[in-house]
Order: C-alpha cells, then structure tokens, then sequence
C-alpha cells in the first residue's frame, strides 16, 4: 500500500499572509487593495503582497474569494485547521517586543510629522521595513514605529485605491509631539544613536551633566 504523501510546507511569505488573514477575518474577510504591480495591500497592517503569494493559498483552498478578486478574502476551515497543526508543531517561539508609541524614535517621528498641516504620503522601500515621510528621501522610521503611534492615537493613516498611503497627525499626536516644549527646543541628545535604530540617549539636547546620559534601545530591542 503506498504511503500517503505529506503536504508540501507553504512558502513563507504565503504562510505569513495566511495568518495575517486569519487574524483579521471575523467574518467578512479581508479587503486586499490593489497597490499597482501585481501586489496587494492589507487593510490593517499595510503589508504588501504580490499576486503570486496568494496562489498557495487558493490552490489548495486554505482561502477563498468566491471567484471574485474584488471581494473580500476569507479564511477557510482548512485554512484554519492548517494554522492550528503548524502551531501546534512549531517550537515556542521567542515573541518580538511591539514598539513603543514613546521611545525617542516614535517622538521624533512624531515631531517630523508636525512640521506637516496635511496628509503626508508614506514611502516604504530600501532598506525593507522602513518608512519615510513625504519622499523617497524623507525622514525616516522603522515601519513598525508607525504603526505604534497609530496604534496610540497620535497619528491616523489612510490608503487610496490607487496603493498610495497617507499619514496624518492627529490633535493628541500634536499635543504628545510638543511635550515639553522648553526642555526639548533644541531636540534630543543624540549620544548613544549610533547604537541601532531608535537608540539614543532620551534626555534634552546639551542636558546637564552632559556626561551622564538615559539611553535605551529604541524598536532594535
């Protein structure tokens, strides 16, 4: 009798867009957006993938659109009883510091996105994981650093069909950006930024004594 046949492990990128979808479907599904190129955006975490990502998946029914690629994607049963074996067969993994609306990198983010009155487009490439406002040369931030002060209320993003991101900082993000406006008129003291990104001493620019300095480490931790 001829042993039954293993099947073949998802690739990465369409393992992670099956949990993605999973956590979001309550339901109604995912409403991928079209971000020009073959790829799609997702609603809610803002990670793009190409079309060829989700072939797996439909392939072997794990999620479904109905025949529509307009709708929305759901997550099936099988999808989910895939999810609940890989889980159940993978080592305990280590879980990932989320990063912190108010490390010395979401403030100075903050502080970049005040100087704006309104919406600032979003560009996301080189180096992968990193935003940057306006341009392509724009300030820059981890994207996960976005995400936090989203996540707090201080800024708001909103996306167009046409793949495009927009930020914008809300009125509690303003009022966090000001903070103390006197202590921190000249900035952050940068000692201690060379150490990855978001680290950095957290005390005024030219604070006393300048030889003492808080630093921690950022979103890098």
């Amino acid at each position: 009798m001829a042993q039954p046949t293993r099947p073949q492990p998802l690739p990465p990128a369409s393992e992670k867009l099956l949990r993605e979808i999973a956590k979001y479907d309550t339901g109604a599904g995912v409403q991928f957006q079209y971000a020009a190129r073959a790829r799609y955006t997702h609603p809610n975490t803002l990670s793009a993938y190409n079309a060829r990502t989700f072939y797996p998946l439909t392939a072997r029914d794990l999620v479904t659109d109905d025949g529509n690629d307009t709708a929305p994607v759901r997550i099936t049963e099988a999808g989910r009883r895939l999810l609940a074996h890989l889980d159940a067969a993978a080592k305990p993994k280590r879980k990932k510091k989320p990063a912190n609306p108010e490390s010395p990198a979401a403030l100075k983010l903050l502080r970049a996105l005040a100087e704006h009155t309104d919406p600032v487009l979003i560009h996301s490439g080189r180096p992968r994981g990193v935003w940057r406002l306006g341009s392509h040369d724009g300030f820059s931030a981890r994207a996960n650093t976005y995400l936090a002060i989203v996540d707090a209320g201080y800024a708001e993003i909103t996306h167009s069909f046409a793949g495009g991101q927009r930020i914008t900082i809300t009125d509690a993000g303003r009022t966090r950006a000001a903070g103390k406006p006197n202590a921190f008129a000249n900035g952050v003291c940068p000692y201690g930024e060379d150490q990855g990104h978001g680290a950095g001493c957290i005390l005024p620019a030219g604070h006393k004594p300048a030889n003492r300095h808080v630093v921690t480490p950022g979103d890098a931790a």
